[in-house]
């Protein structure tokens, strides 16, 4: 009996015990799920909803592009592009995963290669790869297929750029490409590193890539636990890139590019002379920028690169010239400022001068020259004589410091990227980057634009607007929303401009100038100008002998140059034109001027007033 009251208090005893952390148990579970579930719910439903929802940023569309009267220069087209999320597939078998693709899609081997071989970090930069680009309905749809099937597919919806003139405007607008790493280095922009991001290369696209790229949205996508798309759950829309208005006109763009066409390579320009807008800027030969929206072929990459004539380059920021009887210009206003000459101070053109046993030719040497000759004549004739002997009286620092003024040797400002400054040589420079003295056959060259000077067309442009606008410095520029408020002035003698500017209209309207027979008959395009024939290679004493002094090799001809304004009377626009190789600038560079400001005048009548 004693016996069963023991069992029977023990026994009780146990339960009691088991009750107890029965109990125990249960209080600190029901704890743990208040605990979770209301003070914690927040953290944990949020840890849930990155594992079901996920974030995508939207890419925005970019801003277009349009000339001086809202006509549509660069635009976007909408197109779809699949792609394969790296993250999402690296814990699946990467081998299954390619034959459900290469089963339902015509993959490229380098796209095979990268998904077979996934790289040990992922990160924003390898993690996308892109499977098919600007796809049709039927692959669209195969795509969506798809993506129902196996993570990662993402189908992307963005717009591709397109440019309605690749060629005639391949220089002004550039073109747009995947971000490299520089890119998203250099940039605040985060939105770089979305896949499909595309940045500006070249021209107004790199200029103001940041004002016509926008900004990106954000979408929230829903995926089961396989990371397969469900539903779209909301979104904060992207916001479109600025539109951008140029100062170009393209009729005249286009009738300008077509002119140059007729030359292997060439460059010209039409600025307002008075606040610096372009009206016209072409680098023949251009070339398809739409080429670079999309997939390159490598074998015309390559091509583009190894044409001779360079359309890759933009010659009028970018081509260094020696400027030849351009630059005489210059040296004129450097002799007036010094007061080494006058307007009428006269020298002989024999056809050539000495300097030692050397003799420096002028280009009308087989004729004997130009005789005596005053600065205005020495301008419309473009006598070699003349500036020789003003040479003589100036050092190279003056010439130089002049050129500067005007712009020549420094960067203009315009906005676009790239831009060369050249160079204005001075006894300083040779010293140091030549480790040589510097002579008096060194400022002869100097004088008519040769030797070390060189110069982009755009300087020769800006140059002509601050001789014929009133000394006011213009900015060169493209986009009209452009700050021209500020433009100072240079304070040189007003008889001295006005000497030059005579001079210029003798080039073109007097019956003994080099561009005579290029003058218009109709005072509101009357013009004046200056001709210039840069050398390429040394005419030797021996070649002048023999009568060589005109190359028929295509490499060896002079660059044939025309620096310009209209109308004389009120000058609102100048011109510069460069053709390679080209030959004397008033027989090649100076016609071309002239229908260019016809076609000036056919387009914009207005800025002749």
């Amino acid at each position: 009996m004693s016996n069963r009251r023991d069992d029977r208090r023990f026994f009780n005893k146990r339960i009691s015990f088991f009750a107890v952390i029965q109990l125990v148990l249960g209080a600190v579970i029901l704890t743990r799920l208040v605990y979770l579930q209301i003070y914690r719910s927040s953290y944990y439903t949020l840890l849930a909803d990155k594992n079901r929802i996920v974030t995508r940023q939207i890419l925005p569309m970019r801003g277009m592009i349009m000339d001086t009267k809202g006509r549509i220069l660069a635009t976007n087209t909408l197109t779809y592009t699949a792609m394969l999320d790296l993250d999402a597939i690296r814990n699946n078998n990467n081998q299954k995963v390619m034959g459900l693709l290469l089963n339902r899609h015509n993959l490229a081997p380098d796209i095979q290669a990268k998904i077979t071989n996934l790289p040990k970090i992922i990160t924003n930069s390898n993690r996308y790869v892109t499977l098919q680009k600007n796809l049709d309905w039927t692959n669209l749809s195969k795509f969506y297929v798809t993506s129902s099937k196996m993570p990662g597919i993402l189908i992307e919806g963005s717009h591709t750029r397109t440019y309605n003139f690749p060629y005639e405007f391949s220089h002004i607008l550039g073109y747009i490409g995947v971000p490299s790493k520089m890119d998203i280095e250099n940039s605040n922009n985060a939105t770089l590193s979305i896949p499909m991001a595309k940045v500006g290369k070249t021209g107004i696209e790199k200029q103001y890539d940041e004002q016509l790229f926008g900004c990106a949205g954000i979408k929230h996508v829903e995926v089961n636990a396989k990371r397969q798309f469900i539903r779209d759950i909301d979104n904060i829309k992207a916001i479109p890139g600025d539109n951008i208005s140029l100062t170009i006109n393209l009729a005249l763009q286009l009738d300008v590019y077509k002119i140059l066409s007729q030359y292997e390579s060439a460059s010209c320009i039409v600025m307002n002379a008075q606040n610096g807008e372009i009206l016209a800027f072409v680098s023949y030969p251009g070339y398809d920028i739409n080429m670079f929206t999309k997939k390159i072929n490598g074998k015309d990459l390559q091509e583009l690169y190894q044409n001779p004539y360079n359309p890759m380059i933009n010659k009028i920021i970018s081509g260094l010239y020696s400027p030849g009887s351009v630059f005489k210009l210059m040296t004129a206003i450097a002799g007036l400022k010094k007061g080494v000459i006058t307007k009428d101070t006269r020298f002989n053109c024999s056809g050539h001068t000495l300097l030692g046993n050397h003799k420096f030719h002028c280009w009308k040497w087989k004729n004997g020259g130009h005789g005596s000759v005053d600065l205005e004549d020495a301008l419309a004739e473009s006598c070699d004589v003349y500036f020789y002997n003003v040479a003589k009286m100036l050092s190279p620092d003056d010439i130089a410091q002049v050129a500067h003024d005007f712009g020549l040797g420094e960067i203009t400002g315009i906005d676009l990227p790239y831009e060369k400054s050249g160079l204005i040589p001075t006894k300083s420079w040779k010293k140091k980057t030549k480790k040589q003295k510097w002579t008096t056959g060194d400022t002869f060259n100097m004088a008519i634009g040769q030797g070390y000077v060189l110069v982009t067309p755009l300087q020769l442009a800006k140059m002509m607007a601050i001789l014929v606008n009133g000394q006011k410095v213009i900015t060169p520029h493209l986009n009209k929303s452009f700050n021209i408020s500020e433009m100072p002035a240079l304070h040189y003698p007003k008889s001295h401009i006005q000497t030059i500017l005579d001079g210029m209209d003798a080039v073109v309207n007097s019956w003994y100038g080099t561009a005579k027979n290029s003058a218009i008959d109709d005072e509101n395009v009357r013009f004046g100008g200056k001709t210039g024939s840069s050398q390429v290679f040394r005419i030797t004493e021996k070649l002048r002998r023999a009568g060589k002094t005109v190359s028929d090799d295509y490499w060896k001809k002079e660059h044939a140059v025309f620096v310009g304004y209209a109308p004389v009377h009120d000058p609102r626009v100048v011109v510069a034109v460069l053709i390679e190789h080209g030959g004397g600038g008033s027989q090649t560079a100076a016609p071309v001027a002239r229908e260019v400001l016809l076609d000036t005048k056919k387009h914009i009548p207005e800025i002749f007033g």
